[in-house]
């Protein structure tokens, strides 16, 4: 492997790792701001790279982690509105469960992306 190789190695490596920090800061501090900068990311990637694929990937997480706080909002209203004690139910579960999980499928495409690997392998 000559220089460069591992120049454009590190590269990767850095730019999947600032990816995957948009990802977990979408879905904990900066949610929207963050998906706007993983969006502003998607032309400056090269095809087939290791940053490509955690971009790729941090945006499905995000779009599927938007889509769930969504199902949970919907199903808050029609099952008795803000003022009902399911409300709390809802939103603790929800919380505790789901998007922990999210967070913890963030955290671990970060790790990841520190080894220089995908999140799964293929």
């Amino acid at each position: 492997m000559n220089l460069q190789a591992k120049i454009q190695s590190k590269e990767q490596i850095k730019e999947a790792s600032v990816i995957a920090l948009w990802s977990i800061l979408n879905l904990t501090f900066l949610p929207v701001l963050a998906f706007i900068a993983l969006l502003l990311k998607l032309n400056k990637c090269n095809a087939n790279s290791l940053s490509e694929y955690h971009l790729k990937f941090a945006i499905k997480l995000n779009l599927i982690a938007a889509g769930a706080l969504i199902a949970v909002s919907v199903l808050m209203i029609l099952l008795g509105g803000f003022n009902s004690g399911w409300t709390w139910v809802f939103v603790i579960t929800y919380f505790v469960l789901v998007h922990t999980i999210f967070i913890v499928l963030a955290v671990w495409a970060l790790i990841r992306s520190w080894s220089g690997n995908k999140v799964f392998k293929q």
